[in-house]
């Protein structure tokens, strides 16, 4: 995890200026249909240039068929691709994740694309379907993840 934050550090420093807040936090709630559950948690984005944001997830409770509180469920670093598709699209996702544990190890790959709304300065409003495959030792599931919250602009 400090070597995550020490690459957004380096990122935040080295690349050029960007429009959009350097620094973003989104709370969001997050409706998780594979098997129905639903997620309240925070995400932190760095924006290290105008096209380019890196999304990690700082905390999520999900309830439903379980109830956890993690940190960084599970374990994803997104990639945010800035863009304008038709003025529908906002930016597309790539999602990776690692998350190792004593018996299993489980990677996550996804993807999809979200939608920003404009509050003002540096506040925005989004929603944001997702793709997600979770592959552990034995079992594969997919998972559709919908998305919406608020990204408000830190500096």
């Amino acid at each position: 995890m400090k070597k995550v934050f020490l690459l957004l550090a380096v990122l935040l420093v080295v690349l050029p200026l960007s429009a959009r807040p350097k620094l973003e936090l989104a709370p969001r709630a997050s409706l998780y249909i594979s098997s129905v559950n639903v997620g309240i948690g925070a995400d932190i984005i760095a924006n290290p240039t105008k096209k380019i944001g890196i999304r990690v997830n700082l905390a999520e409770l999900i309830f439903g068929d379980y109830t956890v509180f993690s940190l960084n469920h599970p374990g994803n670093l997104e990639l945010l691709y800035y863009t304008n598709i038709a003025d529908i699209i906002s930016y597309l996702n790539l999602i990776f994740g690692l998350q190792a544990g004593d018996v299993t190890t489980i990677v996550t790959l996804g993807g999809g694309a979200g939608y920003e709304a404009s509050l003002g300065k540096g506040n925005k409003l989004f929603l944001e379907p997702s793709l997600l495959i979770l592959t552990g030792d034995v079992d594969t599931d997919v998972t559709l993840r919908l998305s919406g919250g608020f990204k408000f602009g830190i500096f």
